[in-house]
């Protein structure tokens, strides 16, 4: 799984999780209608991620220092790198690997500093459940089976550590969630791709109900001279 995938990942981990939907209540009835056509797993795996998308959806917004790591041990690959994102409903700006791409929610703008240009594109409707931070956990009942894998301890906090299973073919054949048990927060998530690699997102840092003005998922041209832009809508 290449880094943009891990990163729209971890968008949908954080967005779609406080996102307000008005037909929600419908998309809980299909959703539990999917359950009991799939067979509930493990209704206690199910019971800690609902609980984290109920504390998520209580933010007006979030502000997220985090740590990447990738690591594949059979081919001695390492890397680690630090990153920030603020999350406003399903708007987002990330800082990381010096890129910035911001979105409205409607738009995306990817902002590369070194190269002085900005690609503008619409937002896909159909990558909506990867660009939308919860819309993972928001519907993660649709695309995969949970698994409640033990209760933990990791720097003296307790922990809830959940597999995600995918029910279709995809690169990558689990997510690991590790979540605190009191918080109802995420603390970090790996993803396990099948080649090996095990890439880690580490929440250093997490601020809510932060400052967040619509300005800051805009990009501003003026703000920037000098900066092509190259629109692919």
């Amino acid at each position: 799984m290449n880094r943009l995938l891990s990163l729209t990942l971890l968008v949908t981990l954080t967005i779609s999780g406080f996102t307000q939907n008005p037909r929600r209540e419908q998309r809980k009835a299909n959703q539990e209608l999917r359950r009991t056509e799939r067979g509930i797993d493990d209704p206690k795996a199910h019971e800690i991620l609902d609980g984290v998308r109920k504390q998520l959806k209580s933010y007006s917004s979030i502000k997220i220092d985090f740590t990447y790591l990738l690591e594949n041990k059979q081919e001695k690959i390492s890397d680690s790198k630090k990153g920030t994102i603020l999350i406003k409903g399903n708007q987002y700006n990330l800082n990381f690997m010096g890129q910035n791409s911001i979105s409205n929610g409607k738009t995306v703008w990817n902002y590369n500093k070194d190269a002085q240009e900005v690609q503008i594109m619409d937002v896909d409707p159909k990558s909506t459940d990867l660009l939308n931070p919860i819309a993972l956990i928001d519907n993660y009942e649709k695309d995969f089976r949970a698994k409640l894998i033990r209760e933990d301890k990791q720097n003296g906090v307790a922990v809830m550590i959940v597999d995600l299973n995918p029910y279709t073919n995809r690169n990558f054949h689990k997510i690991r969630m590790v979540t605190d048990k009191a918080k109802k927060t995420i603390i970090c998530m790996e993803i396990h791709d099948k080649n090996g690699t095990v890439i880690t997102f580490r929440i250093d840092k997490m601020q809510t109900n932060v400052a967040a003005p619509d300005s800051e998922f805009r990009f501003n041209v003026a703000r920037h001279p000098g900066v092509e832009v190259i629109d692919l809508r």
